[in-house]
């Protein structure tokens, strides 16, 4: 029970990557709010939480807005009486590029506000709390797209390639008064993004053609992953969880690739 007595935040925390971490920190002992857009989603992993013996507060937030992220401070410091945890999960995944001039202006202005925007609005409205409590964790998701510069999703990519720099910047202001700000960088995972991209490929590229998106998935995993094996949501909460717990005191400013090798520096 790393996390006993701990409130965390995991914003998008409804599905997806988010569930993995809101989970796992809530069988590590954390109470939990999930904002997401998708408020039905979570309240369904509210209602895990709830049955693993924690506290679970779901709630809509658009984490693109100041107004509803200030409201989800407020909201959870009102329902736990503290926070000590923001993990900094929402993001999407924009349009397929290659070439990039495939994507659009509004492709960038979207990838921007959800993925990287919205992780400076959620940390400045949190850090004067920690900064007074002299105490908190910040996790942001990025990806490895952002170091691997991938070409199929030019914003997307840039997008969490500015997380990881966000990331290192805040570290670096907050590490006097012991808050810790850290990025994990997922890999390869089945999500809904990429049942998108996979039948995007099979349908564009002659490489993937008669695949199901399955198959293309299964297909990139061999390429891409040393280990030759896909990464899970439960694969990034648990990294989150040893980034919020004492153990993880003294690690601030990194960008942890959970990844099966395929970025290595």
């Amino acid at each position: 029970m790393r996390l006993a007595g701990k409130v965390a935040i995991v914003t998008g925390g409804g599905s997806g990557i988010g569930r993995g971490i809101v989970l796992a920190m809530a069988r590590e002992g954390a109470d939990v709010a999930i904002p997401d857009l998708q408020v039905q989603n979570a309240e369904k992993v509210a209602q895990e939480v709830q049955a693993l013996g924690r506290r679970a507060l779901a709630m809509h937030t658009d984490v693109t807005r100041a107004a509803d992220v200030q409201a989800m401070i407020d909201r959870t410091r009102e329902a736990f009486g503290q926070i000590d945890i923001l993990v900094n999960n929402a993001g999407a995944a924009s349009a397929p590029g290659l070439p990039f001039t495939n994507n659009t202006e509004e492709d960038w202005d979207r990838a921007f506000a959800v993925n990287t925007k919205s992780v400076f609005l959620t940390s400045k409205a949190i850090a004067p709390y920690f900064i007074e409590r002299r105490a908190g964790r910040i996790i942001n998701i990025a990806s490895i797209a952002g170091p691997l510069a991938a070409p199929t999703m030019p914003p997307y990519s840039v997008a969490k390639m500015g997380v990881i720099v966000f990331t290192r910047i805040v570290a670096r202001e907050l590490a006097p008064y012991g808050i810790t700000v850290n990025a994990i960088c997922p890999g390869v995972l089945y999500t809904e993004f990429w049942q998108k991209l996979a039948a995007h490929l099979a349908a564009t590229n002659p490489l993937f053609a008669g695949m199901t998106p399955r198959q293309v998935f299964e297909k990139r995993v061999a390429e891409l992953v040393p280990m030759k094996r896909e990464q899970t949501p439960e694969d990034i909460g648990w990294a989150a969880v040893f980034l919020a717990s004492e153990e993880a005191r003294n690690i601030t400013g990194q960008a942890l690739n959970v990844d099966g090798g395929c970025v290595m520096h």
